[in-house]
């Protein structure tokens, strides 16, 4: 009940934060906005990558599926638009099914370079699609998304939303990694061979998890769409899929708050730091390095190690003070 109402209490925090901008509200609104979906997209990633040990860069291929299949539907053929977000998830965990009976039995690089190649697939497509989707000048006028009858055409309120759906998928994430099904898949990351021998289904396990990121992913997808109401195929690119999986292991990989730390320090650090913006890459790079290097547990490792000292300190000086 506690952590119930601790965790209500941050969202709330958290969705009247933008208010503290005073007349930029609504610019803050937005760029807290695309945190959120690439929280989602941190945590879904990190079931596959942190979980179950299967290094993907396929992410950005599901992203563009979810972003791609509910502004098509949506703008094209006018469906609504709950209808067209979960038939644009359903496409997703349908090609992450296909893929994935292809080549998860993969390992490693080897893995990586398959799923890479997807990403490389769907761009490509998204490219060839000029009179569906815009190809290479991408999609505009997409709507406002609209949720039983309210339109989402207010930043506030539409931040609100993406920030609760990010809040419901890091509890069922989180859910997910405590669990038996969690344990099994943890198994699988330490030794495959002797997950089998214990029973785990393997095979199944991965397609599973795999097929269940790609849903999130989409679910980010549209929230995405919906919310710049412009996308174009350079959106969802090999880089893309990097910059997502940069940030599972930046905040801490297997943790899954940790995600959400590196989704939050990634893209707030270029509005923070506009002289360096042109040279993000490089600064992204320098600061992955040094987490990793010095910490290998990420930001999340080092910001519970700093939380632990601070009973240590206080019980330390409690005898000092007595004394």
């Amino acid at each position: 009940m506690r952590q119930a109402l601790a965790g209500a209490g941050g969202y709330i925090a958290l969705t009247l934060l933008p208010l503290a901008f005073g007349s930029l509200a609504d610019y803050y609104a937005e760029i807290l906005t695309v945190v959120a979906v690439f929280a989602i997209l941190a945590v879904s990633i990190d079931l596959v990558v942190g979980l179950a040990g299967q290094i993907t860069l396929g992410h950005a291929a599901f992203f563009a599926v979810g972003a791609y299949g509910s502004a098509i539907l949506t703008t094209r053929y006018g469906w609504p638009h709950l209808a067209a977000a979960a038939a644009a998830a359903a496409a997703a965990s349908l090609v992450a099914y296909v893929v994935g009976r292809a080549v998860l039995h993969l390992r490693g690089y080897y893995l990586a370079m398959a799923t890479l190649g997807l990403t490389g697939v769907v761009y490509t497509l998204l490219i060839g699609l000029r009179e569906l989707a815009g190809g290479a000048a991408g999609m505009g006028g997409i709507p406002h998304l609209r949720i039983f009858g309210f339109v989402l055409d207010d930043p506030l309120h539409y931040y609100a939303v993406v920030l609760a759906v990010a809040v419901l998928v890091v509890c069922v994430c989180r859910r997910i990694a405590r669990s038996a099904y969690g344990r099994a898949l943890i198994a699988i990351h330490g030794d495959e061979e002797t997950a089998t021998a214990l029973g785990i289904r393997v095979a199944q396990y991965k397609i599973n998890v795999f097929v269940f990121a790609a849903a999130l992913a989409s679910i980010a997808g549209t929230l995405f769409a919906h919310h710049l109401r412009f996308i174009a195929p350079d959106d969802f690119t090999i880089g893309q899929s990097i910059h997502i999986l940069v940030m599972a292991f930046l905040g801490g990989i297997g943790t899954v708050f940790g995600p959400v730390l590196g989704a939050v320090v990634l893209q707030l650090l270029p509005e923070f730091s506009h002289h360096f913006k042109d040279y993000q890459t490089l600064s992204t790079g320098l600061v992955l390095m040094l987490v990793l290097a010095f910490f290998p547990g990420g930001l999340y490792g080092l910001l519970r190690m700093l939380l632990a000292r601070i009973p240590r300190a206080g019980r330390a000086g409690a005898p000092a003070a007595a004394d």
